[in-house]
């Protein structure tokens, strides 16, 4: 069924049967009324298929479309180009199945990017940090020794935290050059235009960066909106992650750097470019020594690095 208003919610369900059913009852709670619900398990090996369907048998009626597949695992950025592939929309949010809505969300920000017009891509609220029990945490923020400087009860304070912008200011909120220096927006607490995302050919498949690509991707060609409210609840699982997922995670945030290289320096970003791939450069080292040297003999004959390098040294010395 389309709808001029019509928003797509696709859940990206895996392993959360303790989690999946307070998610879908978020989005059952919403204040907004024409909400299509789109559900992917992605192969979970718990009782997350078995919780799913029994908690539509309780909802046939609250929302305008429901599509729900059982399947085997495919990873995220299938399942995201599944539910994008579905939707009927004007707008699409996607919330992991462990995570939880405000029942206020997605009416505070399709107002918002109706009010903004059509050069606005996204809209997003700020999220709050829960445990495993739903109880609202701090995270902590730690210098490089180790040593707590603070803590953060809100994903945008903790991800912009040290960051030189405020995100509360439109001219910076969801930029590009913002975004250069790592992802800071909860995905959880977006809305963005279903053709927006269409537009830029959805996600790159096995990207466990996906959102940062994404961002970057839209902050190209569209502004973002932000709403100074709590729209959704981000959860937080104790654990550190494995050195075989941030391995994963650093070579997948590298490659979307070096796809954004040449964008980046045609554009006169160097100075947010350089600073980042740098860092992510020498943190192979940890996993890579050989691919890491390789990388860096490749940086230096780059003549966009060896002009931002010699400007550097140029501002220090007449500093």
């Amino acid at each position: 069924m389309k709808s001029n208003n019509l928003v797509s919610i696709i859940v990206p369900a895996f392993n959360h049967e303790d989690y999946v059913e307070i998610c879908l009852e978020s989005i059952f709670n919403q204040t907004y009324a024409e909400i299509e619900l789109l559900i992917v398990n992605d192969g979970s090996t718990d009782q997350t298929h078995q919780k799913i369907q029994n908690w539509l048998e309780k909802c046939p009626d609250r929302f305008l479309r429901v599509e729900y597949i059982n399947r085997e695992n495919r990873g995220l950025t299938n399942t995201l180009n599944q539910g994008l592939k579905w939707a009927n929309g004007i707008y699409f949010s996607a919330i992991a199945s462990d995570d939880i809505l405000e029942i206020d969300k997605i009416s505070l920000l399709v107002s918002e990017l109706e009010k903004k017009g059509e050069s606005y891509g996204a809209a997003f609220g700020n999220a709050k940090f829960i445990d495993g029990k739903g109880e609202a945490i701090s995270l902590e923020i730690k210098d490089s020794t180790g040593a707590v400087i603070t803590k953060t009860a809100l994903f945008l304070e903790h991800y912009t935290y040290g960051r030189k912008f405020n995100f509360r200011d439109p001219a910076y909120f969801g930029t590009y050059s913002s975004l250069l220096a790592g992802n800071y927006l909860p995905a959880m607490s977006t809305l963005v235009r279903t053709e927006s995302i269409r537009e830029e050919g959805g996600w790159t498949a096995g990207n466990t960066v996906e959102d940062w690509e994404m961002w970057l991707k839209l902050s190209k060609n569209s502004r973002f909106a932000y709403v100074d409210q709590i729209v959704a609840s981000y959860r937080w699982h104790e654990g550190n992650t494995s050195k075989i997922k941030r391995e994963r995670i650093l070579r997948d945030s590298i490659k979307l750097l070096e796809n954004e290289m040449s964008y980046a320096t045609v554009n006169s970003y160097h100075n947010g470019f350089f600073p980042v791939y740098l860092f992510n450069v020498r943190l192979l080292k940890e996993f890579d020594r050989k691919e890491y040297k390789k990388k860096m003999i490749k940086l230096l004959l780059n003549k966009s690095f060896l002009r931002f390098v010699s400007i550097k040294i140029r501002q220090r010395r007449n500093a």
